[in-house]
């Protein structure tokens, strides 16, 4: 009888076998070995309504990140109602102890170029140094800044100047410098500009926190100070903080200025034009107020030129993922309000609420309501990120 041999498939077979099993571990291997690799970024829908238009698409703005590594790429999109705005592409890395980032933007609906900013920055004998140049049209707007940064001793000091490339030029510098009068002592604070046009441009001396009284009946006062001179002023901008240590903690800032004659001790006039402070209430709420008593510091105190007082809370809000949601809610008021004004004076109520929904969909909105009832507006981002 004649014996069969049986085909050799596990021996011939091995050979394919133990090669595909050879490439998948150094596969594994080489993706072991290799720099991480991330990609994300995130999609925004910003949507405006108005009393006349309920519903625009404001902007549409995508963003894209890829890293490996110590390096970085990313793309920025933006897009509104009047087109494709504009495309930026940029990359940031490090190279030894050189940190390098550089961005080119441009104009996708007329593919005209807007501008290219490349920056390095290193350490030098504990001294941060930089420099940025900026590419832009017109090429007279082009211009080259150098800083650096760093401390010696307690005090701390800051140097930079910027060159015009096309032409050629100076066009300003600034030197600041800051630091601690003594143990416990006030902080100061000296900033010189100068300029192409006019030489001295204005020096800034600051002084925070100078302690006035430290417990007079379970409240603490300080005194903030700024004087500030430029060619043809004076001026010494004086802020006093009172902090009690109640069961209810606030801050309350009286604010003024104190303008010089034509000698510098020559006192020509003083002037107190407003108050603000703040309530905090437990942990994550706070009652604000903010009163201008001069009209021309409207909007330094309250934020609005037409608006002389204003009251507002901020919270936090239920979120997601350990980011935690924030509202705010203010009222403005009219010094001189219209026959048909508000009650109480009340010009405007704003609303503004941030939050994370999921871990890659969160919400925010801005709101306006006159009291008048005209004109409101409601501006509403929804942002997926991935």
């Amino acid at each position: 009888m004649r014996r069969t041999r049986s085909p050799t498939v596990g021996a011939r077979g091995s050979i394919p076998t133990l090669a595909l099993l050879l490439g998948v571990a150094a596969s594994v291997c080489c993706i072991a070995q290799a720099p991480s690799l991330t990609f994300g970024g995130f999609f925004e829908v910003t949507i405006a309504s108005t009393q006349t238009a309920p519903v625009t698409v404001d902007g549409v703005t995508f963003n894209a990140i890829l890293a490996i590594g110590g390096f970085s790429g990313q793309l920025n999109a933006l897009l509104s109602n009047t087109g494709f705005d504009s495309l930026s592409l940029s990359g940031s890395g490090a190279i030894g102890t050189l940190s390098l980032n550089s961005t080119v933007a441009f104009n996708p609906s007329t593919l005209a170029f807007l501008s290219w900013q490349s920056g390095i920055s290193f350490s030098l004998f504990e001294v941060n140094v930089s420099d940025i140049l900026y590419v832009t049209t017109p090429q007279t707007q082009s211009y080259n800044q150098f800083s650096l940064s760093g401390a010696a001793g307690e005090i701390s000091f800051q140097a930079g100047a910027k060159f015009g490339i096309c032409p050629f030029g100076f066009w300003d510098a600034s030197f600041c410098a800051d630091g601690v009068w003594a143990e416990c002592g006030p902080r100061l604070a000296a900033c010189l500009q100068i300029n192409d046009a006019t030489g001295f441009s204005a020096l800034d001396l600051t002084m925070a926190e100078l302690v006035l009284f430290e417990d007079f009946g379970g409240i603490r006062g300080t005194l903030d100070l700024n004087v500030s001179f430029a060619l043809e002023s004076k001026t010494v901008s004086p802020t006093l903080k009172i902090q009690p240590s109640w069961p209810i903690c606030f801050d309350i800032e009286l604010l003024g200025e104190i303008s010089t004659g034509s000698v510098s001790t020559e006192i020509e006039t003083l002037l107190l034009y407003g108050i603000r402070g703040e309530v905090t209430i437990g942990e994550s709420t706070a009652l604000r107020f903010a009163d201008s008593f001069v009209e021309e510091k409207n909007s330094a105190l309250t934020g609005r030129a037409n608006y002389f007082e204003r009251i507002g809370v901020t919270g936090v809000l239920p979120s997601c993922c350990g980011s935690p949601g924030s509202f705010e809610l203010d009222a403005y008021f009219e010094r001189s309000p219209a026959p048909s004004g508000g009650l109480l004076a009340l010009g405007l109520m704003t609303l503004a609420l941030d939050v994370q929904l999921t871990s890659t969909f969160a919400f925010s909105c801005e709101a306006e309501f006159p009291a008048r009832g005209t004109g409101w507006n409601l501006v509403t981002s929804f942002r997926a990120v991935w």
